[in-house]
């Protein structure tokens, strides 16, 4: 995608971006492409994320911030922007004082009236956690299958260090050295770069300092340690200059290895990887043990690998079978209210230490009565109690005192509030559902200022009973074809015609009365009904344009709105295309609209099922565009007919930060061939500015309100 000028002097232009990266609730810093690359703004979100002030960010070359190993990316990215082209890419990004981190960044280029690129907005996450936590799922995921085809601990060894290599490359060559029992070290490396090192080699002081040492030691010089020579090889071979080693401890903290990890360049806070390698330690002990007890896998299936708690699932069966020894009690979740910005702010890590210190201190003070805990998402705890009866207010206390003194957490004091969800379990409320009482409880909680409490009552089951209630009167609905469609012009903003139509859903119950579809809308999704409704309103449609192209009346375009449950669904663009046949309407007549955060779930079958639909003439839209700033990298790669401006930005156009925006956006369609369609327009002066905009397509309660097909019909016959 490139991008051109919007028409606005520098500083204009300036605090129009800001205003971009403000709304976009992200990191961001903005940088001068016409002088050096140099910084000339960022947020407080960047400062916290590089672990640097603004004094030294600002009037620093933003390229200085990316690891030089990136060299071909950046060059990359340094043409694109000055291209005026954006870029989504992923590479390590520089701190001050912190380890190289994985950021995930958008380099947005904004040109001036001259048509050259002069500011570069860049949005940018810390995705370190993510992309470390989808490498440990993987990993742990190869080893449950080797585990399952009973494949030698060998293989399994090899699976660890392949899996280091590949997430490090080219940084890192890794080896496994496991005890034996005649104290020797077995050493295992990736199968394709292990044929010049031993398979075994003698136990030395150093590798004995090793694991008797809490911590990892890092070596600046490997010769100044004593190694074998055919691992100082090794490591030089792939050009490796410094070496990180890591004890390998199993469950029961007893050593039974370690990790030999050798690095290309310095590193100077191996604590970065402190989490990821505790949690491959467990893999590698899991695989050792295994052998000899079954029980390894048992703790597996119901442990928290991060803070080591049990897990809901163990949860779920120590209670079923206290149920099935009649017992009664009460489950309470209990959740920091501050959990999200303790992540946000200082890593994931910190956040599952804080649910650990916080479990600590509960057990600590548990009551006499028989109490559970165990985590149950990632912000939450999960505690059940072996009682008649539950007081509220030694509870209150209990959770008070818990939270009186500051969590240490790397050093900081962190104080926090709880919010706690109470159900009751009996022989008639099941587990599941006082697991989910408590949790509909929760959820008032969260509601309500400081450390609060809130016990589920059948008052507070009202929502939970109108949204069963909605969805019971829908099936009927839909069987019956309660659903009607109602119409909206999309109209010329140049002459006032009619260019296409939107079709909306519209239920009128006869028990019910009017239900908007913002509440059966999302009541049908999560009960996976909405696709039935999307067929429902396409097949209305097709049936009309069907009987006006009989009668040889005009055609005009229709947009249906697909959810993405059936964006998604297998079978959705060949039944979509059986249907416009069955009806013979040509499918250039159809337009499909989808919001513009499709791309972002599934990019690949977006693409795929988009240039389908392109294929047999279909049309495509983006719904509500400008509410998700982070898939404008997908829109350039998906092929979509029409871009439709969110309302919220036509409702604030007087704004000169939100003009810019729209100008952008139109602008941005324009460059990517699509028609831009402005949303909710209301007065004739949104018309005129949109006009000046360049925006050629409008909808709105100025021009048409929705309304039934029979009236549209009669205004198009004129």
């Amino acid at each position: 995608m490139v991008t051109k000028s919007i028409g606005v002097d520098n500083d204009v232009l300036l605090n129009s971006i800001i205003k971009l990266g403000d709304n976009s609730k992200e990191s961001y810093v903005i940088f001068d492409a016409t002088n050096h690359h140099i910084i000339v703004e960022c947020n407080e979100s960047f400062c916290n994320l590089t672990n640097a002030s603004r004094s030294q960010i600002l009037k620093t070359n933003y390229f200085s911030w990316l690891s030089d190993e990136k060299m071909t990316t950046i060059k990359m990215i340094k043409e694109k922007i000055h291209n005026g082209i954006m870029v989504h890419a992923k590479l390590h990004h520089k701190g001050i004082n912190k380890p190289l981190f994985w950021a995930e960044i958008q380099a947005l280029p904004f040109r001036n009236d001259a048509n050259i690129t002069q500011y570069v907005l860049v949005l940018m996450k810390d995705v370190t956690y993510y992309h470390t936590e989808d490498f440990l799922m993987r990993l742990e995921n190869d080893m449950y299958k080797a585990i399952e085809r009973d494949s030698s601990f060998e293989q399994k060894m090899h699976i660890i260090c392949r899996g280091l290599d590949e997430f490090f490359m080219p940084n890192t060559s890794s080896m496994v050295l496991i005890k034996t029992e005649s104290n020797l070290l077995q050493v295992f490396t990736d199968n394709c770069r292990s044929k010049d090192v031993p398979r075994c080699c003698e136990n030395n002081d150093f590798f004995t300092k090793v694991m008797q040492s809490e911590t990892s030691i890092f070596i600046e010089n490997l010769n100044e340690i004593h190694v074998p020579d055919e691992h100082k090889q090794f490591a030089a071979s792939s050009h490796k200059q410094y070496g990180l080693f890591i004890p390998i401890r199993n469950q029961q903290r007893q050593v039974i290895g370690l990790f030999s990890i050798y690095y290309e360049q310095a590193h100077n806070d191996s604590a970065y990887f402190k989490s990821m390698f505790r949690k491959i330690s467990a893999l590698v002990a899991l695989a050792f043990t295994y052998a000899r007890t079954q029980r390894k896998i048992w703790d597996l299936a119901y442990t928290d690998i991060t803070t080591g708690l049990p897990n809901r699932h163990s949860f779920v069966n120590f209670l079923e079978k206290e149920v099935e020894r009649g017992q009664n009690g009460y489950i309470k979740i209990v959740k920091p209210s501050e959990f999200h910005q303790v992540v946000e702010l200082y890593g994931r890590e910190f956040g599952d230490e804080l649910l650990r210190q916080l479990a600590k201190r509960l057990e600590q003070d548990k009551q006499a009565d028989r109490e559970y805990l165990a985590r149950f998402t990632s912000s939450s705890l999960i505690l059940s109690t072996m009682t008649f009866d539950e007081n509220l207010n030694n509870y209150e206390m209990r959770i008070k005192d818990t939270i009186r003194q500051p969590f240490i957490i790397g050093g900081k004091q962190i104080y926090i509030t709880l919010k706690t969800g109470i159900a009751s379990f009996n022989d008639d409320i099941k587990i599941n559902d006082a697991i989910r009482f408590a949790d509909n409880a929760l959820s008032f909680a969260t509601d309500k200022p400081g450390t609060h409490t809130e016990i589920f009552t059948t008052e507070k089951n009202d929502v939970l009973v109108q949204q069963m209630t909605v969805l019971n009167h829908l099936s009927q609905a839909i069987k019956n074809k309660e659903i009607t469609v109602h119409l909206q012009p999309k109209v010329d903003l140049r002459n006032g015609e009619i260019q296409s139509i939107e079709a909306l859903a519209r239920w009128i119950s006869p028990k019910l009365g009017f239900v908007s579809p913002a509440i059966f809308i999302p009541v049908a999704e999560s009960a996976g009904k909405v696709r039935e409704i999307d067929v429902l309103v396409l097949e209305t449609v097709l049936s009309w344009l069907a009987e006006r192209q009989k009668l040889g009346k005009k055609l005009v375009k229709i947009a249906v709105n697909i959810s993405p449950d059936h964006f998604y669904y297998t079978h959705f663009v060949q039944d979509t295309l059986k249907l416009v046949r069955k009806y013979g309407i040509d499918p250039s007549n159809i337009i499909l609209e989808v919001t513009e955060n499709i791309g972002l779930v599934d990019f690949q079958s977006a693409y795929k099922i988009i240039q389908e639909l392109k294929s047999y003439g279909f049309n495509t839209s983006v719904d509500d565009f400008g509410t998700g700033f982070s898939s404008l990298s997908y829109l350039q790669q998906l092929p979509f007919t029409e871009l439709k401006i969110d309302r919220s930005f036509i409702n604030a156009l007087e704004d000169p930060a939100t003009l810019a925006i729209v100008r952008s956006i139109i602008q941005l369609a324009l460059n990517l061939g699509m028609i831009s369609v402005a949303e909710g327009i209301e007065t004739k002066e949104q018309v005129e500015i949109l006009r000046a905009l360049g925006c050629t397509v409008g909808q709105g309660f100025f021009y048409f309100k929705p309304m039934a097909i029979e009236q549209l019909d009669f205004i198009l016959n004129q």
